[in-house]
């Protein structure tokens, strides 16, 4: 596992998770999990008594991570965007009406849209079912969701190559056959990518909530809500949040749902 791969709490939740029980890697992973809100008021010596480990395991441990030392480590940590957004749903005052009002408003979305987003959907099952090699650039929040359904793709003879906050200098030679997917919900990544993304040879498709978007560099802009939740990509207001906390959850469950039973469509028709 690398740094750049899943960020660097996703990556302490995953060592968490897959390191044996009371294993070294373990402890000092719920340490750093448990303590990440003043990870960088803690230094070598508390880590290593607090952890009953050595300040050589602790280096050791970094270097497996793939940090040069502690304080590179600290100077990367950051918490994913998503932990502090999905507290905000905590603020509502009918918290169960209010979250099953707009849950019900999103299937009312899919079937009723200006854009035909279902429409949308078919064609890009098509256009993954046509092309060389399928890029999905991720954020590392958003990887979680692509990977759960990349799986599910490969009993379709479907590989996808998921990239964790792709630039140029990442070396891909991108084919005109290919097609790069961009999955980012809020949008904020997608701006940043757009300098990295300008010139490369293949089509290359947004999903996101985003309303802001035009296709400056993207062939298809697929977007999962309606309302404007952002404006100018980066400012949301705590309310719009709430909203967002749904949409992510369960327009792009419904978005992978989709595009899953239409691929499967094109897979099946050609196998006739």
């Amino acid at each position: 596992m690398s740094v750049q791969r899943y960020g660097t709490y996703l990556l302490l939740l995953r060592l968490y998770n897959e390191s044996p029980l009371y294993s070294t890697e373990k402890i000092l992973a719920k340490y750093f999990l448990k303590n990440f809100t003043c990870i960088k008021d803690v230094n070598i010596y508390d880590v290593a008594t607090e952890c009953n480990v050595s300040r050589a395991t602790v280096r050791r441990f970094f270097g497996r991570l793939g940090y040069d030392s502690f304080l590179d480590f600290k100077s990367e940590f950051k918490v994913p965007y998503d932990i502090g957004m999905f507290g905000k749903e905590l603020e509502r005052k009918n918290y169960t009406e209010e979250h099953i009002k707009q849950l019900n408003e999103i299937p009312f979305f899919f079937l009723n849209n200006k854009l035909d987003i279902l429409g949308r959907i078919k064609a890009l099952a098509k256009v993954m079912h046509k092309a060389g090699n399928i890029y999905w650039v991720t954020s590392s929040s958003t990887t979680r969701f692509v990977e759960d359904m990349q799986m599910q793709f490969m009993q379709f003879d479907c590989f996808w190559d998921v990239i964790v906050s792709y630039n140029r200098n990442m070396g891909i030679r991108f084919t005109k056959e290919d097609i790069v997917i961009v999955f980012s919900v809020s949008g904020v990544m997608a701006e940043h990518l757009i300098p990295e993304l300008k010139g490369i040879q293949c089509s290359v498709y947004l999903v996101t909530i985003n309303k802001t978007f035009d296709n400056e560099i993207f062939d298809e802009v697929i977007r999962l809500c309606n309302d404007e939740l952002y404006y100018g990509t980066k400012q949301i207001s705590d309310e719009a949040i709430k909203e967002e906390v749904v949409y992510r959850r369960y327009a792009t469950n419904l978005f992978f749902d989709f595009l899953y039973y239409e691929y499967a469509r094109c897979y099946e028709n050609k196998r006739l």
